[in-house]
């Protein structure tokens, strides 16, 4: 992806050797799992906004790491998917025993698995960089840059199904599909980080079904979509990334968007919510997962990309989100508003 070129360069020489190599090397089941709390201060959060936890993970063997995509899973777990065709599924922080509260080391069992693939495409479908999931079935979907396609699971992690949208789509060969969302309805919506198209399938796009296609507006220059997720009323979370010349030279915000409906101009127009640079350690988010709480709000999870860099780290952000009280950065408070019509 063009984005990633720049901090790569950046961080070249703290590159873990190998990182853009295909190496077939068996992936134990039970890793041991480094994982602890992080303490570190940020800005307040806007209003409907809470940062509830952040977690460092780590773990040994070179494909642990670079993560790009995540998923919610039942009974309070969570997937993430890597550059490497690994997938890491662990249970949520807040549920460990002792509970991680506080900066201290504990440790716990992930489960690192190669993600098999479709039969005969191994070699070319590696890279992972979005995921959405059928929570009723169990079934889920991925998507993979370098080789644009898209690959259907079972609940056993048993590929079902391919599309391949190499002849489909003119993105470049590194700037795929990094944002894929099976919304409520059953329609799919498939977003590049070239950020210049959407793709909306009316159904499974294993299936055939043709895509209708959305221009994408960004609502800043040089922000990279990296990940979507649908929240209860039909709006898309999105996750957004910068490449600055920093180190980490990241800048991460989320946005908020709406489908448009007929009649109303064919386009996605995300607009900032939050400033994660902000109020959580400045890393390279990349993936992203809501879950439904009882009082209405959303559980908002993010983890970081650290692209197997010694300078960079796999957090993981539990964010809470009331999305009634969802505004725009550029909104000015109710009472503001209040005061300029007096």
């Amino acid at each position: 992806m063009p984005h990633r070129l720049l901090p790569l360069l950046a961080v070249a020489l703290c590159l873990a050797p190998g990182t853009w190599l295909r190496t077939e090397v068996p992936l134990r089941h039970n890793v041991p799992v480094s994982v602890r709390a992080v303490n570190e201060p940020g800005a307040p959060l806007p209003e409907g906004w809470a940062l509830e936890g952040v977690w460092e993970y780590s773990g040994t063997g070179q494909h642990f790491g670079g993560f790009s995509a995540l998923l919610a899973l039942a009974d309070s777990r969570l997937r993430a998917f890597s550059d490497r065709g690994a997938r890491l599924t662990i249970a949520a922080p807040d549920t460990l025993e002792p509970p991680l509260a506080k900066a201290s080391a504990t440790s716990a069992v992930g489960r690192l698995a190669y993600q098999a693939s479709y039969k005969g495409y191994g070699a070319q479908l590696w890279d992972i960089e979005s995921a959405t999931r059928d929570p009723i079935s169990g079934q889920y979907w991925l998507g993979h840059e370098f080789f644009h396609a898209i690959q259907r699971y079972d609940v056993a992690s048993r590929p079902t199904g391919l599309r391949i949208l190499e002849d489909e789509v003119s993105w470049s060969s590194n700037s795929g599909l990094e944002a894929m969302v099976r919304l409520r309805d059953g329609r799919f919506v498939a977003i590049p980080e070239s950020g210049r198209e959407v793709l909306v399938y009316p159904q499974d796009p294993i299936e055939g079904a043709q895509p209708e296609r959305l221009t994408y507006v960004s609502p800043q220059s040089g922000f990279g979509i990296t990940d979507a997720a649908e929240l209860p009323d039909g709006r898309l979370l999105i996750l957004l990334r910068r490449v600055l010349w920093n180190v980490p030279p990241f800048e991460g915000r989320i946005a908020v968007a709406k489908l448009p409906m007929s009649g109303e101009p064919q386009e996605l127009r995300p607009q900032f919510v939050l400033d994660l640079t902000a109020v959580a350690p400045r890393d390279n988010y990349e993936g992203l997962a809501i879950t439904e709480r009882d009082d209405g709000a959303v559980r908002v999870w993010v983890i970081s990309d650290d692209n197997f860099s010694s300078l960079q780290r796999t957090l993981l952000l539990k964010l809470r989100l009331d999305p009634a009280l969802l505004r725009p950065l550029d909104d000015p408070p109710a009472d503001a508003k209040q005061k300029a019509r007096e």
